[in-house]
């Protein structure tokens, strides 16, 4: 109908005009001026395949291109030769749909037509998904260009799972995606795993347009992946447009967190009461909740108390919360729920016992309480990491790099030959800045001191050996002792002529003042309060000392001026009067910043990934990780990883 292609025109001079008016080429690009400057190694013929129109970029050459705007809406007047052939054509397709596929050129996963520009328009103005194209890719010349490499890894893919469509912005996407579906790129996919995966893709396509994906700075592949790793493929491709455009609708704020360079807020202090409290009395409290219904709260530990160190704290945290609040609150615990089908059960479990609050303790449950806070929108979901931006889910931790100033200052204090040893964990957010920290505050006491850094996670090497030689006599370790192993040292410690150890100091989690703060908040509006103005940002509690769930204890084998010592620097630590990352920082390869420069971003100490002065050691490369730290680095890392190697590791796991 030639109603139509006024419809169409009346489209395309519009765009026209904004493209012009932007400084935009207004018409769709021609393929061959793009290879004058990119050059091609050849052409090889894919056969025919359904295409994603949002897909077609432009045309094969610049003989029709005029004709169209970028959008492929026509140009020429209504009373035009073209214009008649175009009505013509839309009559048909409704009537028929389209029966010949038209020929496209691929380059670099964008279509450029050379035949059925009318055909390609008629089905952008009937808003068409997909239109079927006899395609010949154009292969780029050798590059160690990004945009080329991830091509590279698109090509694999296709070979084993021939879908057009789905676009990463980095390297190792469609390995991760592979490794997803319990599949691989190197052996050819069996046809109904690509089936599947093709309808869970198009569906999810058409949602994420619908709701206007194409306006964040992520590339849908991206999405998609987010979007498997919450719902599952077999729940995205079995699930309707309907029911698939309401599951993306559930998730869009995770998107745009995602999408953002800035999409964490750390909250650095509790919320305040109007009276300058932090939390209101009890007794005031009590009587408002009493006849309520006590605030249900569920831990779910990856293994237990009894065998983790970490999981003991939070625990003693959890029984400390209990006394605290009494009454007002009860909890459930969830041990050795390291499997995806064990945490579901135990959120199911823990939603049947009516629960307001799901804790997870470990960075590596992300993924897991992602879903969890998806699937039950009610229910708040909480995960003890730092960094990491999802808005479903919030994160807590402490800043960890206070204590660790003061038990640097006292290591330092105690080390007769300016040498002191630090063992670190792993290589994730906020470890950095530990270490750092420790030894800032070393050298503050002791300018001369070095710090010998090594690494728990680290494989095949002996640190203790590497110390002894060194004649390393005072050594961080573990920051809280092994359940498993009750001789084995843990935080600051002396090791004496005969290798015994002494135990001098610790950093010390109040986690169950930490929950009760995370209770209250809930029970009042301060958790609602702190989402306004922040719904498109991840929330990270990250507390320090000053609220009282982190401090330090000293032995009583601590000499009483090093007792001291530590006391008076704790003081303007508490009013942060002293900040370990203001000022004057120099790392092993040079100045960070001036003396006259302020504390460091929240998110710069989080994520800091270089090492101060006077540090002897380096950061561990990915080869040189256990299997348990690498799933670590994966999950909140600070060192880059090969994608490959990690999208295998993915898989295996």
């Amino acid at each position: 109908m030639l109603d139509d292609y006024r419809k169409a025109r009346k489209r395309a001079l519009k765009e026209l005009q904004r493209d012009v008016s932007a400084g935009h080429y207004p018409y769709p690009p021609a393929l061959d001026d793009i290879l004058k400057g990119e050059g091609s190694q050849g052409e090889i013929p894919l056969g025919l395949a359904e295409i994603d129109l949002s897909l077609i970029a432009g045309t094969r050459t610049r003989g029709r291109q005029n004709t169209f705007s970028r959008n492929f809406m026509p140009l020429p007047e209504p009373n035009s030769e073209f214009a008649g052939k175009w009505s013509a054509l839309i009559d048909s397709q409704r009537e028929e749909g389209i029966r010949e596929p038209i020929v496209v050129y691929e380059f670099l996963q964008r279509f450029y037509v050379q035949e059925g520009n009318k055909r390609v328009s008629v089905s952008r103005y009937l808003d068409a998904p997909s239109i079927l194209a006899k395609i010949t890719r154009v292969v780029p010349m050798p590059s160690d260009h990004k945009a080329v490499r991830i091509y590279r890894e698109f090509t694999d893919f296709y070979n084993v799972a021939p879908i057009y469509g789905i676009i990463f912005g980095e390297e190792g996407g469609y390995l991760k995606l592979a490794a997803a579906v319990g599949q691989d790129l190197e052996h050819p996919w069996p046809e109904d795993a690509v089936k599947t995966l093709r309808s869970a893709f198009f569906l999810f396509a058409s949602a994420w347009r619908m709701q206007g994906g194409n306006e964040l700075d992520m590339e849908i592949g991206d999405a998609f992946l987010i979007y498997l790793k919450i719902y599952g493929l077999d729940e995205a491709a079995n699930a309707g447009q309907r029911t698939v455009n309401d599951m993306v609708r559930r998730i869009w704020t995770e998107f745009i967190v995602s999408s953002k360079p800035d999409a964490i807020a750390y909250v650095e202090t509790p919320a305040k009461w109007g009276n300058g409290r932090i939390i209101p009395e009890i007794k005031h409290l009590y009587q408002g909740t009493m006849l309520a219904k006590p605030l249900c709260v569920a831990f779910i530990y990856e293994s237990s108390p009894l065998e983790s160190g970490w999981e003991k704290l939070h625990d003693a945290g959890r029984h400390e919360l209990e006394l605290r609040l009494g009454p007002m609150v009860k909890t459930i615990t969830y041990t050795h729920c390291k499997s995806d089908a064990a945490f579901d059960r135990a959120v199911e479990d823990a939603v049947a016992h009516d629960a307001d609050l799901i804790v997870t303790v470990h960075p590596t449950q992300m993924t897991q309480a992602l879903r969890a806070a998806v699937t039950h929108p009610s229910v708040q979901v909480i995960n003890c990491s730092v960094s990491l931006s999802h808005s479903a889910v919030r994160t807590f931790y402490g800043r960890m790099y206070e204590p660790k100033f003061l038990l640097g200052a006292l290591a330092a204090s105690m080390a007769k030959n300016h040498k002191v040893g630090y063992v670190a964990e792993t290589p994730i957010f906020s470890t950095v800045s530990e270490i750092n920290a420790f030894a800032i505050g070393a050298q503050m006491v002791d300018p001369y001191v070095t710090v010998f850094l090594k690494w728990f996670s680290a494989k095949d090497y002996d640190w203790r050996r590497e110390l002894a030689e060194e004649d390393v006599r005072i050594i961080s370790g573990h920051d809280y002792p092994n359940p498993q192993d009750e001789h084995e040292p843990w935080g600051v410690y002396r090791v004496e002529e005969n290798g015994a150890f002494t135990h001098l100091a610790a950093p010390v989690w109040h986690w169950g003042r930490y929950y009760e703060l995370i209770a209250q908040s809930i029970r009042s509006d301060s958790w609602s309060r702190e989402a306004e103005g922040r719904r498109d940002r991840a929330l990270n509690y990250w507390w320090g000392m000053s609220a009282g769930i982190l401090d330090t204890a000293v032995s009583p084998a601590v000499p009483r001026g090093q007792r001291t010592l530590v006391e008076i620097i704790r003081q303007p630590l508490l009013s942060h009067r002293v900040e370990p990352f203001a000022g004057a920082l120099v790392s092993q390869s040079g100045p960070v910043q001036s003396a006259d420069a302020g504390r460091l971003s929240s998110e710069e100490i989080v994520r800091m990934n270089w090492l101060n002065e006077n540090v002897v050691g380096r950061l561990p490369e990915q080869r040189e990780l256990s299997q348990d730290g690498l799933k670590k680095v994966e999950v909140a890392g600070v060192i880059p990883l090969d994608p490959h190697t990690l999208a295998r590791t993915e898989a295996s796991s």
